[in-house]
């Protein structure tokens, strides 16, 4: 391992831009335990500092004490969205590629109602032979049906707008939101509709979404249970609420421990296992439908591993092999039977 290669943290994080957290930020109980003291961001390595995580003993999410304040919080992202640039059409796809997409889209129009292009009438028989095929293409959509006339769907934390895009080809009448000003332009460059704010800045009108979906950024937010309110709010009654967040309850999460690549301090403000965020929810307004996993154990376990080397995930993260490639391969295959063992798991919750 070369010196170099080796991830630390360079500099403190300004003592006056640092808050307390004295109690969970998902159900205010002050009962906790410290789970890891002093991590340093070993991801993007652009977040001075080291910081405690705590786990709530009632409801056990683990969060920051003390974190970032709404002043400060921008330093642990300024190389978050580095490679950000101006969009490129892809590549065209290859014969195997293209047959993959119309399976996927043959079962997509049978099962949600969508009229996707090219199709294949055998998509659903291949949906129900291959559970991780059927899940991937379920996640492709965020296991949206398409509801009749011109709905509405938000996207938090939007990015670069390509599932917006999609989803407005599709029928939708697509939002987003997202903080960073580069990646807003690039989704408006896609044609679709994108504010740069967050969630606690926009004025989101009642009921006026059929769709609210959040793709591995709620753990970001510091107050969740406004954040969900509004959202409650902002749904007509039996709006979808779709939630894809690092579980830590996760196989991953049991391996790697501090070295998973999903804690991410100090930008992840809020970790939840299934029971957190499903009470979060319940207690929000929603009814929650179904728990479902998000397959990537090989990549989480890949850059895990770099981290417990002391490498840069991102920049090197050698392949995995041996019994921890397979252990990684079990995991997606058991976390099909099993989301709750998943690395990131999907919420889908309805607006009771």
């Amino acid at each position: 391992m070369n010196a170099s290669s080796v991830v630390e943290p360079t500099a403190e994080w300004p003592l006056k831009g640092l808050e307390r957290v004295e109690k969970c930020p998902a159900c205010g109980s002050h009962a906790r335990r410290l789970l890891y003291a002093r991590l340093a961001d070993r991801s993007y390595l652009c977040a001075p500092g080291r910081w405690n995580l705590f786990r709530c003993q009632e409801c056990s999410c683990a969060y920051l004490d003390p974190r970032p304040d709404e002043h400060t919080a921008h330093i642990a992202y300024e190389n978050y969205y580095e490679g950000v640039a101006a969009h490129v059409p892809p590549a065209r796809a290859g014969r195997w590629r293209r047959l993959r997409r119309a399976l996927r889209n043959g079962y997509l129009n049978s099962r949600c109602g969508y009229r996707l292009a090219p199709a294949s009438a055998l998509g659903p028989s291949v949906a129900r032979l291959f559970l991780g095929y059927k899940e991937r293409a379920d996640e492709h959509v965020r296991h949206l049906r398409l509801p009749p006339g011109r709905p509405r769907i938000l996207d938090v934390g939007c990015g670069e707008g390509e599932f917006l895009a999609e989803m407005q080809a599709l029928g939708w009448f697509a939002e987003g939101i997202d903080p960073s000003a580069d990646a807003v332009a690039i989704a408006r460059s896609r044609g679709v509709t994108v504010t740069k704010a967050t969630l606690s800045d926009a004025a989101l009108e009642t009921a006026s979404f059929d769709a609210i979906t959040f793709r591995l950024v709620i753990e970001h937010l510091r107050d969740p249970a406004s954040a969900l309110r509004a959202c409650r709010q902002a749904l007509k009654p039996g709006g979808i609420l779709w939630i894809a967040t690092p579980n830590l309850e996760s196989e991953g999460h049991s391996v790697f421990g501090e070295h998973w690549i999903h804690l991410q301090p100090p930008r992840h403000a809020v970790g939840y296992t299934p029971m957190s965020l499903m009470r979060l929810l319940a207690d929000s307004g929603f009814e929650v439908i179904v728990l479902r996993p998000l397959c990537q154990a090989r990549w989480s376990f890949r850059m895990s591993a770099a981290m417990a080397r002391g490498l840069s995930p991102f920049a090197n993260s050698p392949p995995l092999r041996g019994a921890l490639a397979l252990r990684a391969r079990l995991t997606d295959l058991r976390a099909l039977r099993r989301p709750e063992m998943a690395d990131v798991m999907i919420v889908i919750a309805r607006a009771a």
